[in-house]
């Protein structure tokens, strides 16, 4: 998969070493010279992942926590599950369109964000298993719900407004590969990556000062 190898190349300057060879190789086949600039462009990637509502991503977070946790430690999760949770987690999370408008969703979304603070509590309490909180699912549960929602003068778990949200390169879009965001160029807008494309080809030998 995608993510998995950039993955890779994140691990020990791989992607720097690649980089120099490449450099190296369009240099001695006369596509490169030094001192120029290269421009780039910009493309859309689609991510292979299913399109989510915020409703939706959170419930999913949710569920991929539990899933994981439950394969982790069942003992401990197993006496902070309620009886509902079987029919609001127990599945694939999928919402459409729910009676009842923006207080529906709202009303839908702090449920979801009561329930996952309490697993986000317990993981972070003292008596808890350290390597609970350190699992990869629960480190994105605890991140969406820093991006949406937020505590009240009150004390009281928020869903946040959709203005009130993090710039979307800073969120993600799927709990299953948290490099896709949601991206927009002109009038094309899609959840996944954006590309960088040479437009031209003279571009400086160094991949220090590159712009590619």
């Amino acid at each position: 998969m995608l993510c998995e190898f950039r993955a890779r190349l994140t691990e020990d300057g791989a992607a720097d070493r690649l980089l120099e060879v490449m450099l190296q190789r369009l240099k001695e086949a006369g596509l490169l010279k030094p001192g120029g600039r290269q421009r780039t462009d910009a493309t859309h990637v689609l991510a292979a992942v299913r399109f989510l509502s915020r409703l939706e991503l959170v419930g999913e977070s949710l569920r991929a926590a539990l899933e994981e946790l439950a394969e982790a430690d069942p003992d401990w999760l197993r006496p902070l599950i309620e009886p509902e949770w079987r029919k609001r987690y127990g599945r694939r999370i999928e919402i459409g369109k729910l009676p009842g408008g923006k207080a529906a969703v709202t009303e839908r979304a702090e449920q979801t964000g009561r329930d996952g603070q309490k697993i986000l509590t317990a993981a972070w309490a003292a008596s808890a298993p350290p390597h609970l909180r350190l699992l990869p699912q629960v480190e994105i549960l605890r991140q969406a719900w820093v991006h949406h929602y937020f505590w009240d003068a009150r004390g009281r778990l928020r869903w946040r407004d959709g203005h009130a949200l993090p710039p979307a390169h800073l969120r993600f879009d799927s709990p299953y590969d948290t490099v896709t965001h949601y991206c927009v160029k002109r009038d094309t807008a899609w959840s996944g990556y954006r590309v960088q494309t040479p437009t031209t080809q003279k571009v400086t030998s160094s991949s220090r000062s590159s712009r590619v």
